[in-house]
């Protein structure tokens, strides 16, 4: 499920940027930039339908992009840097996030975004794309990189399951269940 936000407060400054709500429109709204009334558009509409249609969804994504390359410094178009890599994903589009998302890491100086956009980068590769070394890759970057952050916890727990079959995770939790018990 995508779970959407929206670009950013653009009262940060990129290194502070963690607050995905968009800023309010007051006063004169001929100002605002005509890619934010559309990303606002598609938004919207997204959160409308339980699923996101794909065309509502392709037109976001461009959306995204497009503010981002138009404004490449702010903190508002790196988190729709970081909004286009959620979702390109949400798309089916894994490997189009995993550059987004990679582009966002390497422009954000928070620590704990940085560590987030890693993290879901090491996850694309283990729940969509089933590739195990570079999943393990990931995680590993993420454990070494970013320690004491939640991020480098939820990779530490995910590389335990990376490459397991259903049946596999399965018999792992029955095995939880009994000990609990």
């Amino acid at each position: 499920m995508l779970l959407l936000a929206s670009c950013g407060n653009q009262s940060e400054t990129p290194q502070d940027a963690e607050d995905h709500s968009m800023p309010q429109m007051t006063g004169d709204a001929s100002n605002v930039d005509p890619l934010m009334i559309e990303i606002r558009d598609m938004e919207a509409k997204a959160k409308r339908d339980s699923v996101m249609d794909r065309s509502v969804g392709l037109r976001l994504l461009k959306a995204y992009q497009d503010y981002y390359n138009k404004h490449t410094t702010d903190s508002l178009g790196l988190a729709c840097l970081f909004e286009a890599g959620r979702v390109a994903d949400a798309l089916g589009k894994y490997q189009k996030a995993i550059d987004l998302l990679i582009n966002y890491h390497d422009a954000i100086a928070n620590k704990e975004r940085k560590a987030e956009a890693a993290y879901l980068v090491a996850f694309i590769y283990d729940a969509h794309i089933h590739d195990a070394k570079k999943a393990t890759e990931q995680y590993n970057k993420v454990i070494e990189l970013y320690p004491g952050t939640l991020w480098a916890d939820q990779a530490t727990h995910a590389l335990s399951l990376v490459g397991k079959s259903d049946e596999e995770l399965i018999n792992m939790l029955e095995e939880k269940n009994k000990k609990s018990s």
